[in-house]
């Protein structure tokens, strides 16, 4: 199962797809472009915290896509 997080000001909003579900993959893959074209930063991470990497694009094999909201001065 691969999770996506969104922080928000809120708290996180979890976003869960199988990998072998295409209709799942699909839907996730639409939430990840409407964060991406708001202006939110997408990270993969693993589950065990070791490895972090910016992504620009969704990876359905991802174990953790962490979103960050943009930055906004005042």
């Amino acid at each position: 199962m691969g999770e996506m997080r969104v922080m928000g000001r809120k708290g996180d909003t979890k976003i869960s797809w199988n990998p072998d579900n295409r209709t799942e993959v699909d839907e996730a893959r639409k939430a990840f472009n409407a964060y991406k074209d708001k202006g939110f930063a997408a990270f993969k991470v693993s589950r065990r915290g070791a490895k972090r990497e910016q992504v620009r694009d969704f990876c359905p094999d991802a174990e953790e896509i962490l979103f960050v909201p943009p930055i906004q001065g005042g």
